[in-house]
């Protein structure tokens, strides 16, 4: 089970506009338009600079449908609302040296608008269809997995597979998404309409995609703010990344097992270096973690066959809560060494072993040594069987 899935309600549509903006004022763009549907309404445009978007300027929209505003005061660039309430807008990327041509329905503003002139605006638009997709396709799997759902008549283990099975459903479409988005930001990496695109697109395994904007931003507007938070962003990704490295080589087979040192549910201190000698398998579980119940009893029979031969099971939970780890324990007839801190995925081991996901295993030799990781079912059998016969 992972620590962060993809949940039904993840926001796709979320943008990074919170502490944003330029350090650097200049002269405004321009804007004008016109609107279908109008009936004199007057039009409001806001900057979406900060916590709380900022009014900027005003229009009255004439008999024609016609606007214009003429008092924009604009950042090299910025994301930027017009509106005639707050469920009625449509949001422009614009810079000063834009001369933009906005056309759409004054009775829905984000439906269908273009903005002439702005090609941001015109990249932004294009991102913002494709997260709409998603959602819909989001919103459609919900529907179908809360029906498999309802009546109450599936067991936990078989709740559990169909939760498995929802996140990988989930997790494709983000990936057959992040696929559209990344062609399309590549094409037009140096605006920041495509801050909106790094919701769906994972820095992990597109790290190359966001220097390129980066790189771009800083060419065309490095004082920036915004540039300045991918930099941020982009450089503080790169030392966990570095550090995560460090830490799987400190782990890599044949490497000496860290030590670790928890309290057993009665508050005794145990630590793992007390066991050298034997045969240790380090399991990372929780009682609220289905796969790992449904593998415990494997464990408990492989532990049953080789515990007079030199094997040992020291198992961290991952728990918070010490009744419900202390049922499971006797429930599942866990009859070993278990420890915890009790924090959850806040525990001191899931950074010390970069814990992102259990159950997950690590096998130490007599030695001290790591022997090897994940190992599970079979492999874990056999590999036991191997080492003491």
């Amino acid at each position: 089970m992972k620590k962060k899935l993809i949940t039904l309600s993840t926001v796709i549509a979320t943008l990074i506009f919170t502490s944003c903006g330029s350090s650097k004022k200049s002269p405004g763009f321009e804007l004008k338009g016109k609107l279908s549907n109008a009936s004199g309404e007057t039009l409001f445009l806001e900057q979406m600079t900060g916590k709380s978007p900022v009014l900027i300027d005003s229009a009255i929209v004439n008999e024609s449908g016609e606007f214009e505003f003429t008092n924009v005061k604009a950042t090299p660039m910025d994301f930027f609302r017009i509106k005639t309430n707050e469920a009625n807008f449509a949001i422009l990327v614009a810079d000063s040296t834009q001369e933009i041509y906005f056309t759409g329905d004054a009775k829905n503003l984000s439906k269908n608008y273009e903005a002439k002139g702005s090609d941001d605006t015109k990249q932004f638009i294009e991102i913002n269809n494709e997260l709409q997709k998603i959602s819909k396709s989001l919103d459609s799997l919900q529907v179908v997995f809360q029906s498999k759902m309802a009546g109450g008549t599936l067991d936990s283990s078989k709740m559990e597979m169909l939760n498995i099975q929802a996140e990988e459903e989930f997790n494709k479409i983000y990936e057959i998404a992040s696929g559209v988005l990344v062609k399309k930001v590549e094409l037009f990496p140096g605006t920041i309409a495509n801050f909106s695109a790094f919701n769906v697109i994972n820095i992990e395994k597109n790290l190359p995609v966001y220097e390129k904007v980066l790189k771009a931003l800083q060419e065309k507007n490095p004082t920036s703010l915004y540039t300045e938070q991918l930099a941020k962003s982009v450089t503080q990704y790169k030392e966990q990344f570095e550090l995560q490295k460090k830490q799987d080589q400190q782990l890599s087979d044949g490497n000496e097992m860290p030590e670790i040192k928890l309290k057993n549910p009665e508050g005794k201190e145990i630590a793992l270096s007390s066991l050298k000698g034997k045969l240790v398998l380090v399991d990372f579980w929780a009682s609220w973690c289905g796969p790992c119940r449904k593998e415990n009893p494997n464990v408990v029979r492989l532990y049953k066959a080789y515990k007079n031969k030199g094997f040992e099971i020291y198992s961290i939970s991952l728990d918070e809560e010490k009744d419900k780890w202390v049922k499971a324990i006797e429930k599942d007839e866990l009859t070993w060494i278990h420890v915890s801190d009790l924090g959850g995925w806040n525990s001191s081991v899931c950074p010390q072993f970069n814990i992102s996901a259990i159950p997950f295993t690590i096998l130490v030799g007599k030695d001290g040594k790591i022997i090897a990781k994940g190992l599970r079912g079979k492999e874990l059998e056999d590999k036991v069987k191997e080492i003491l016969g």
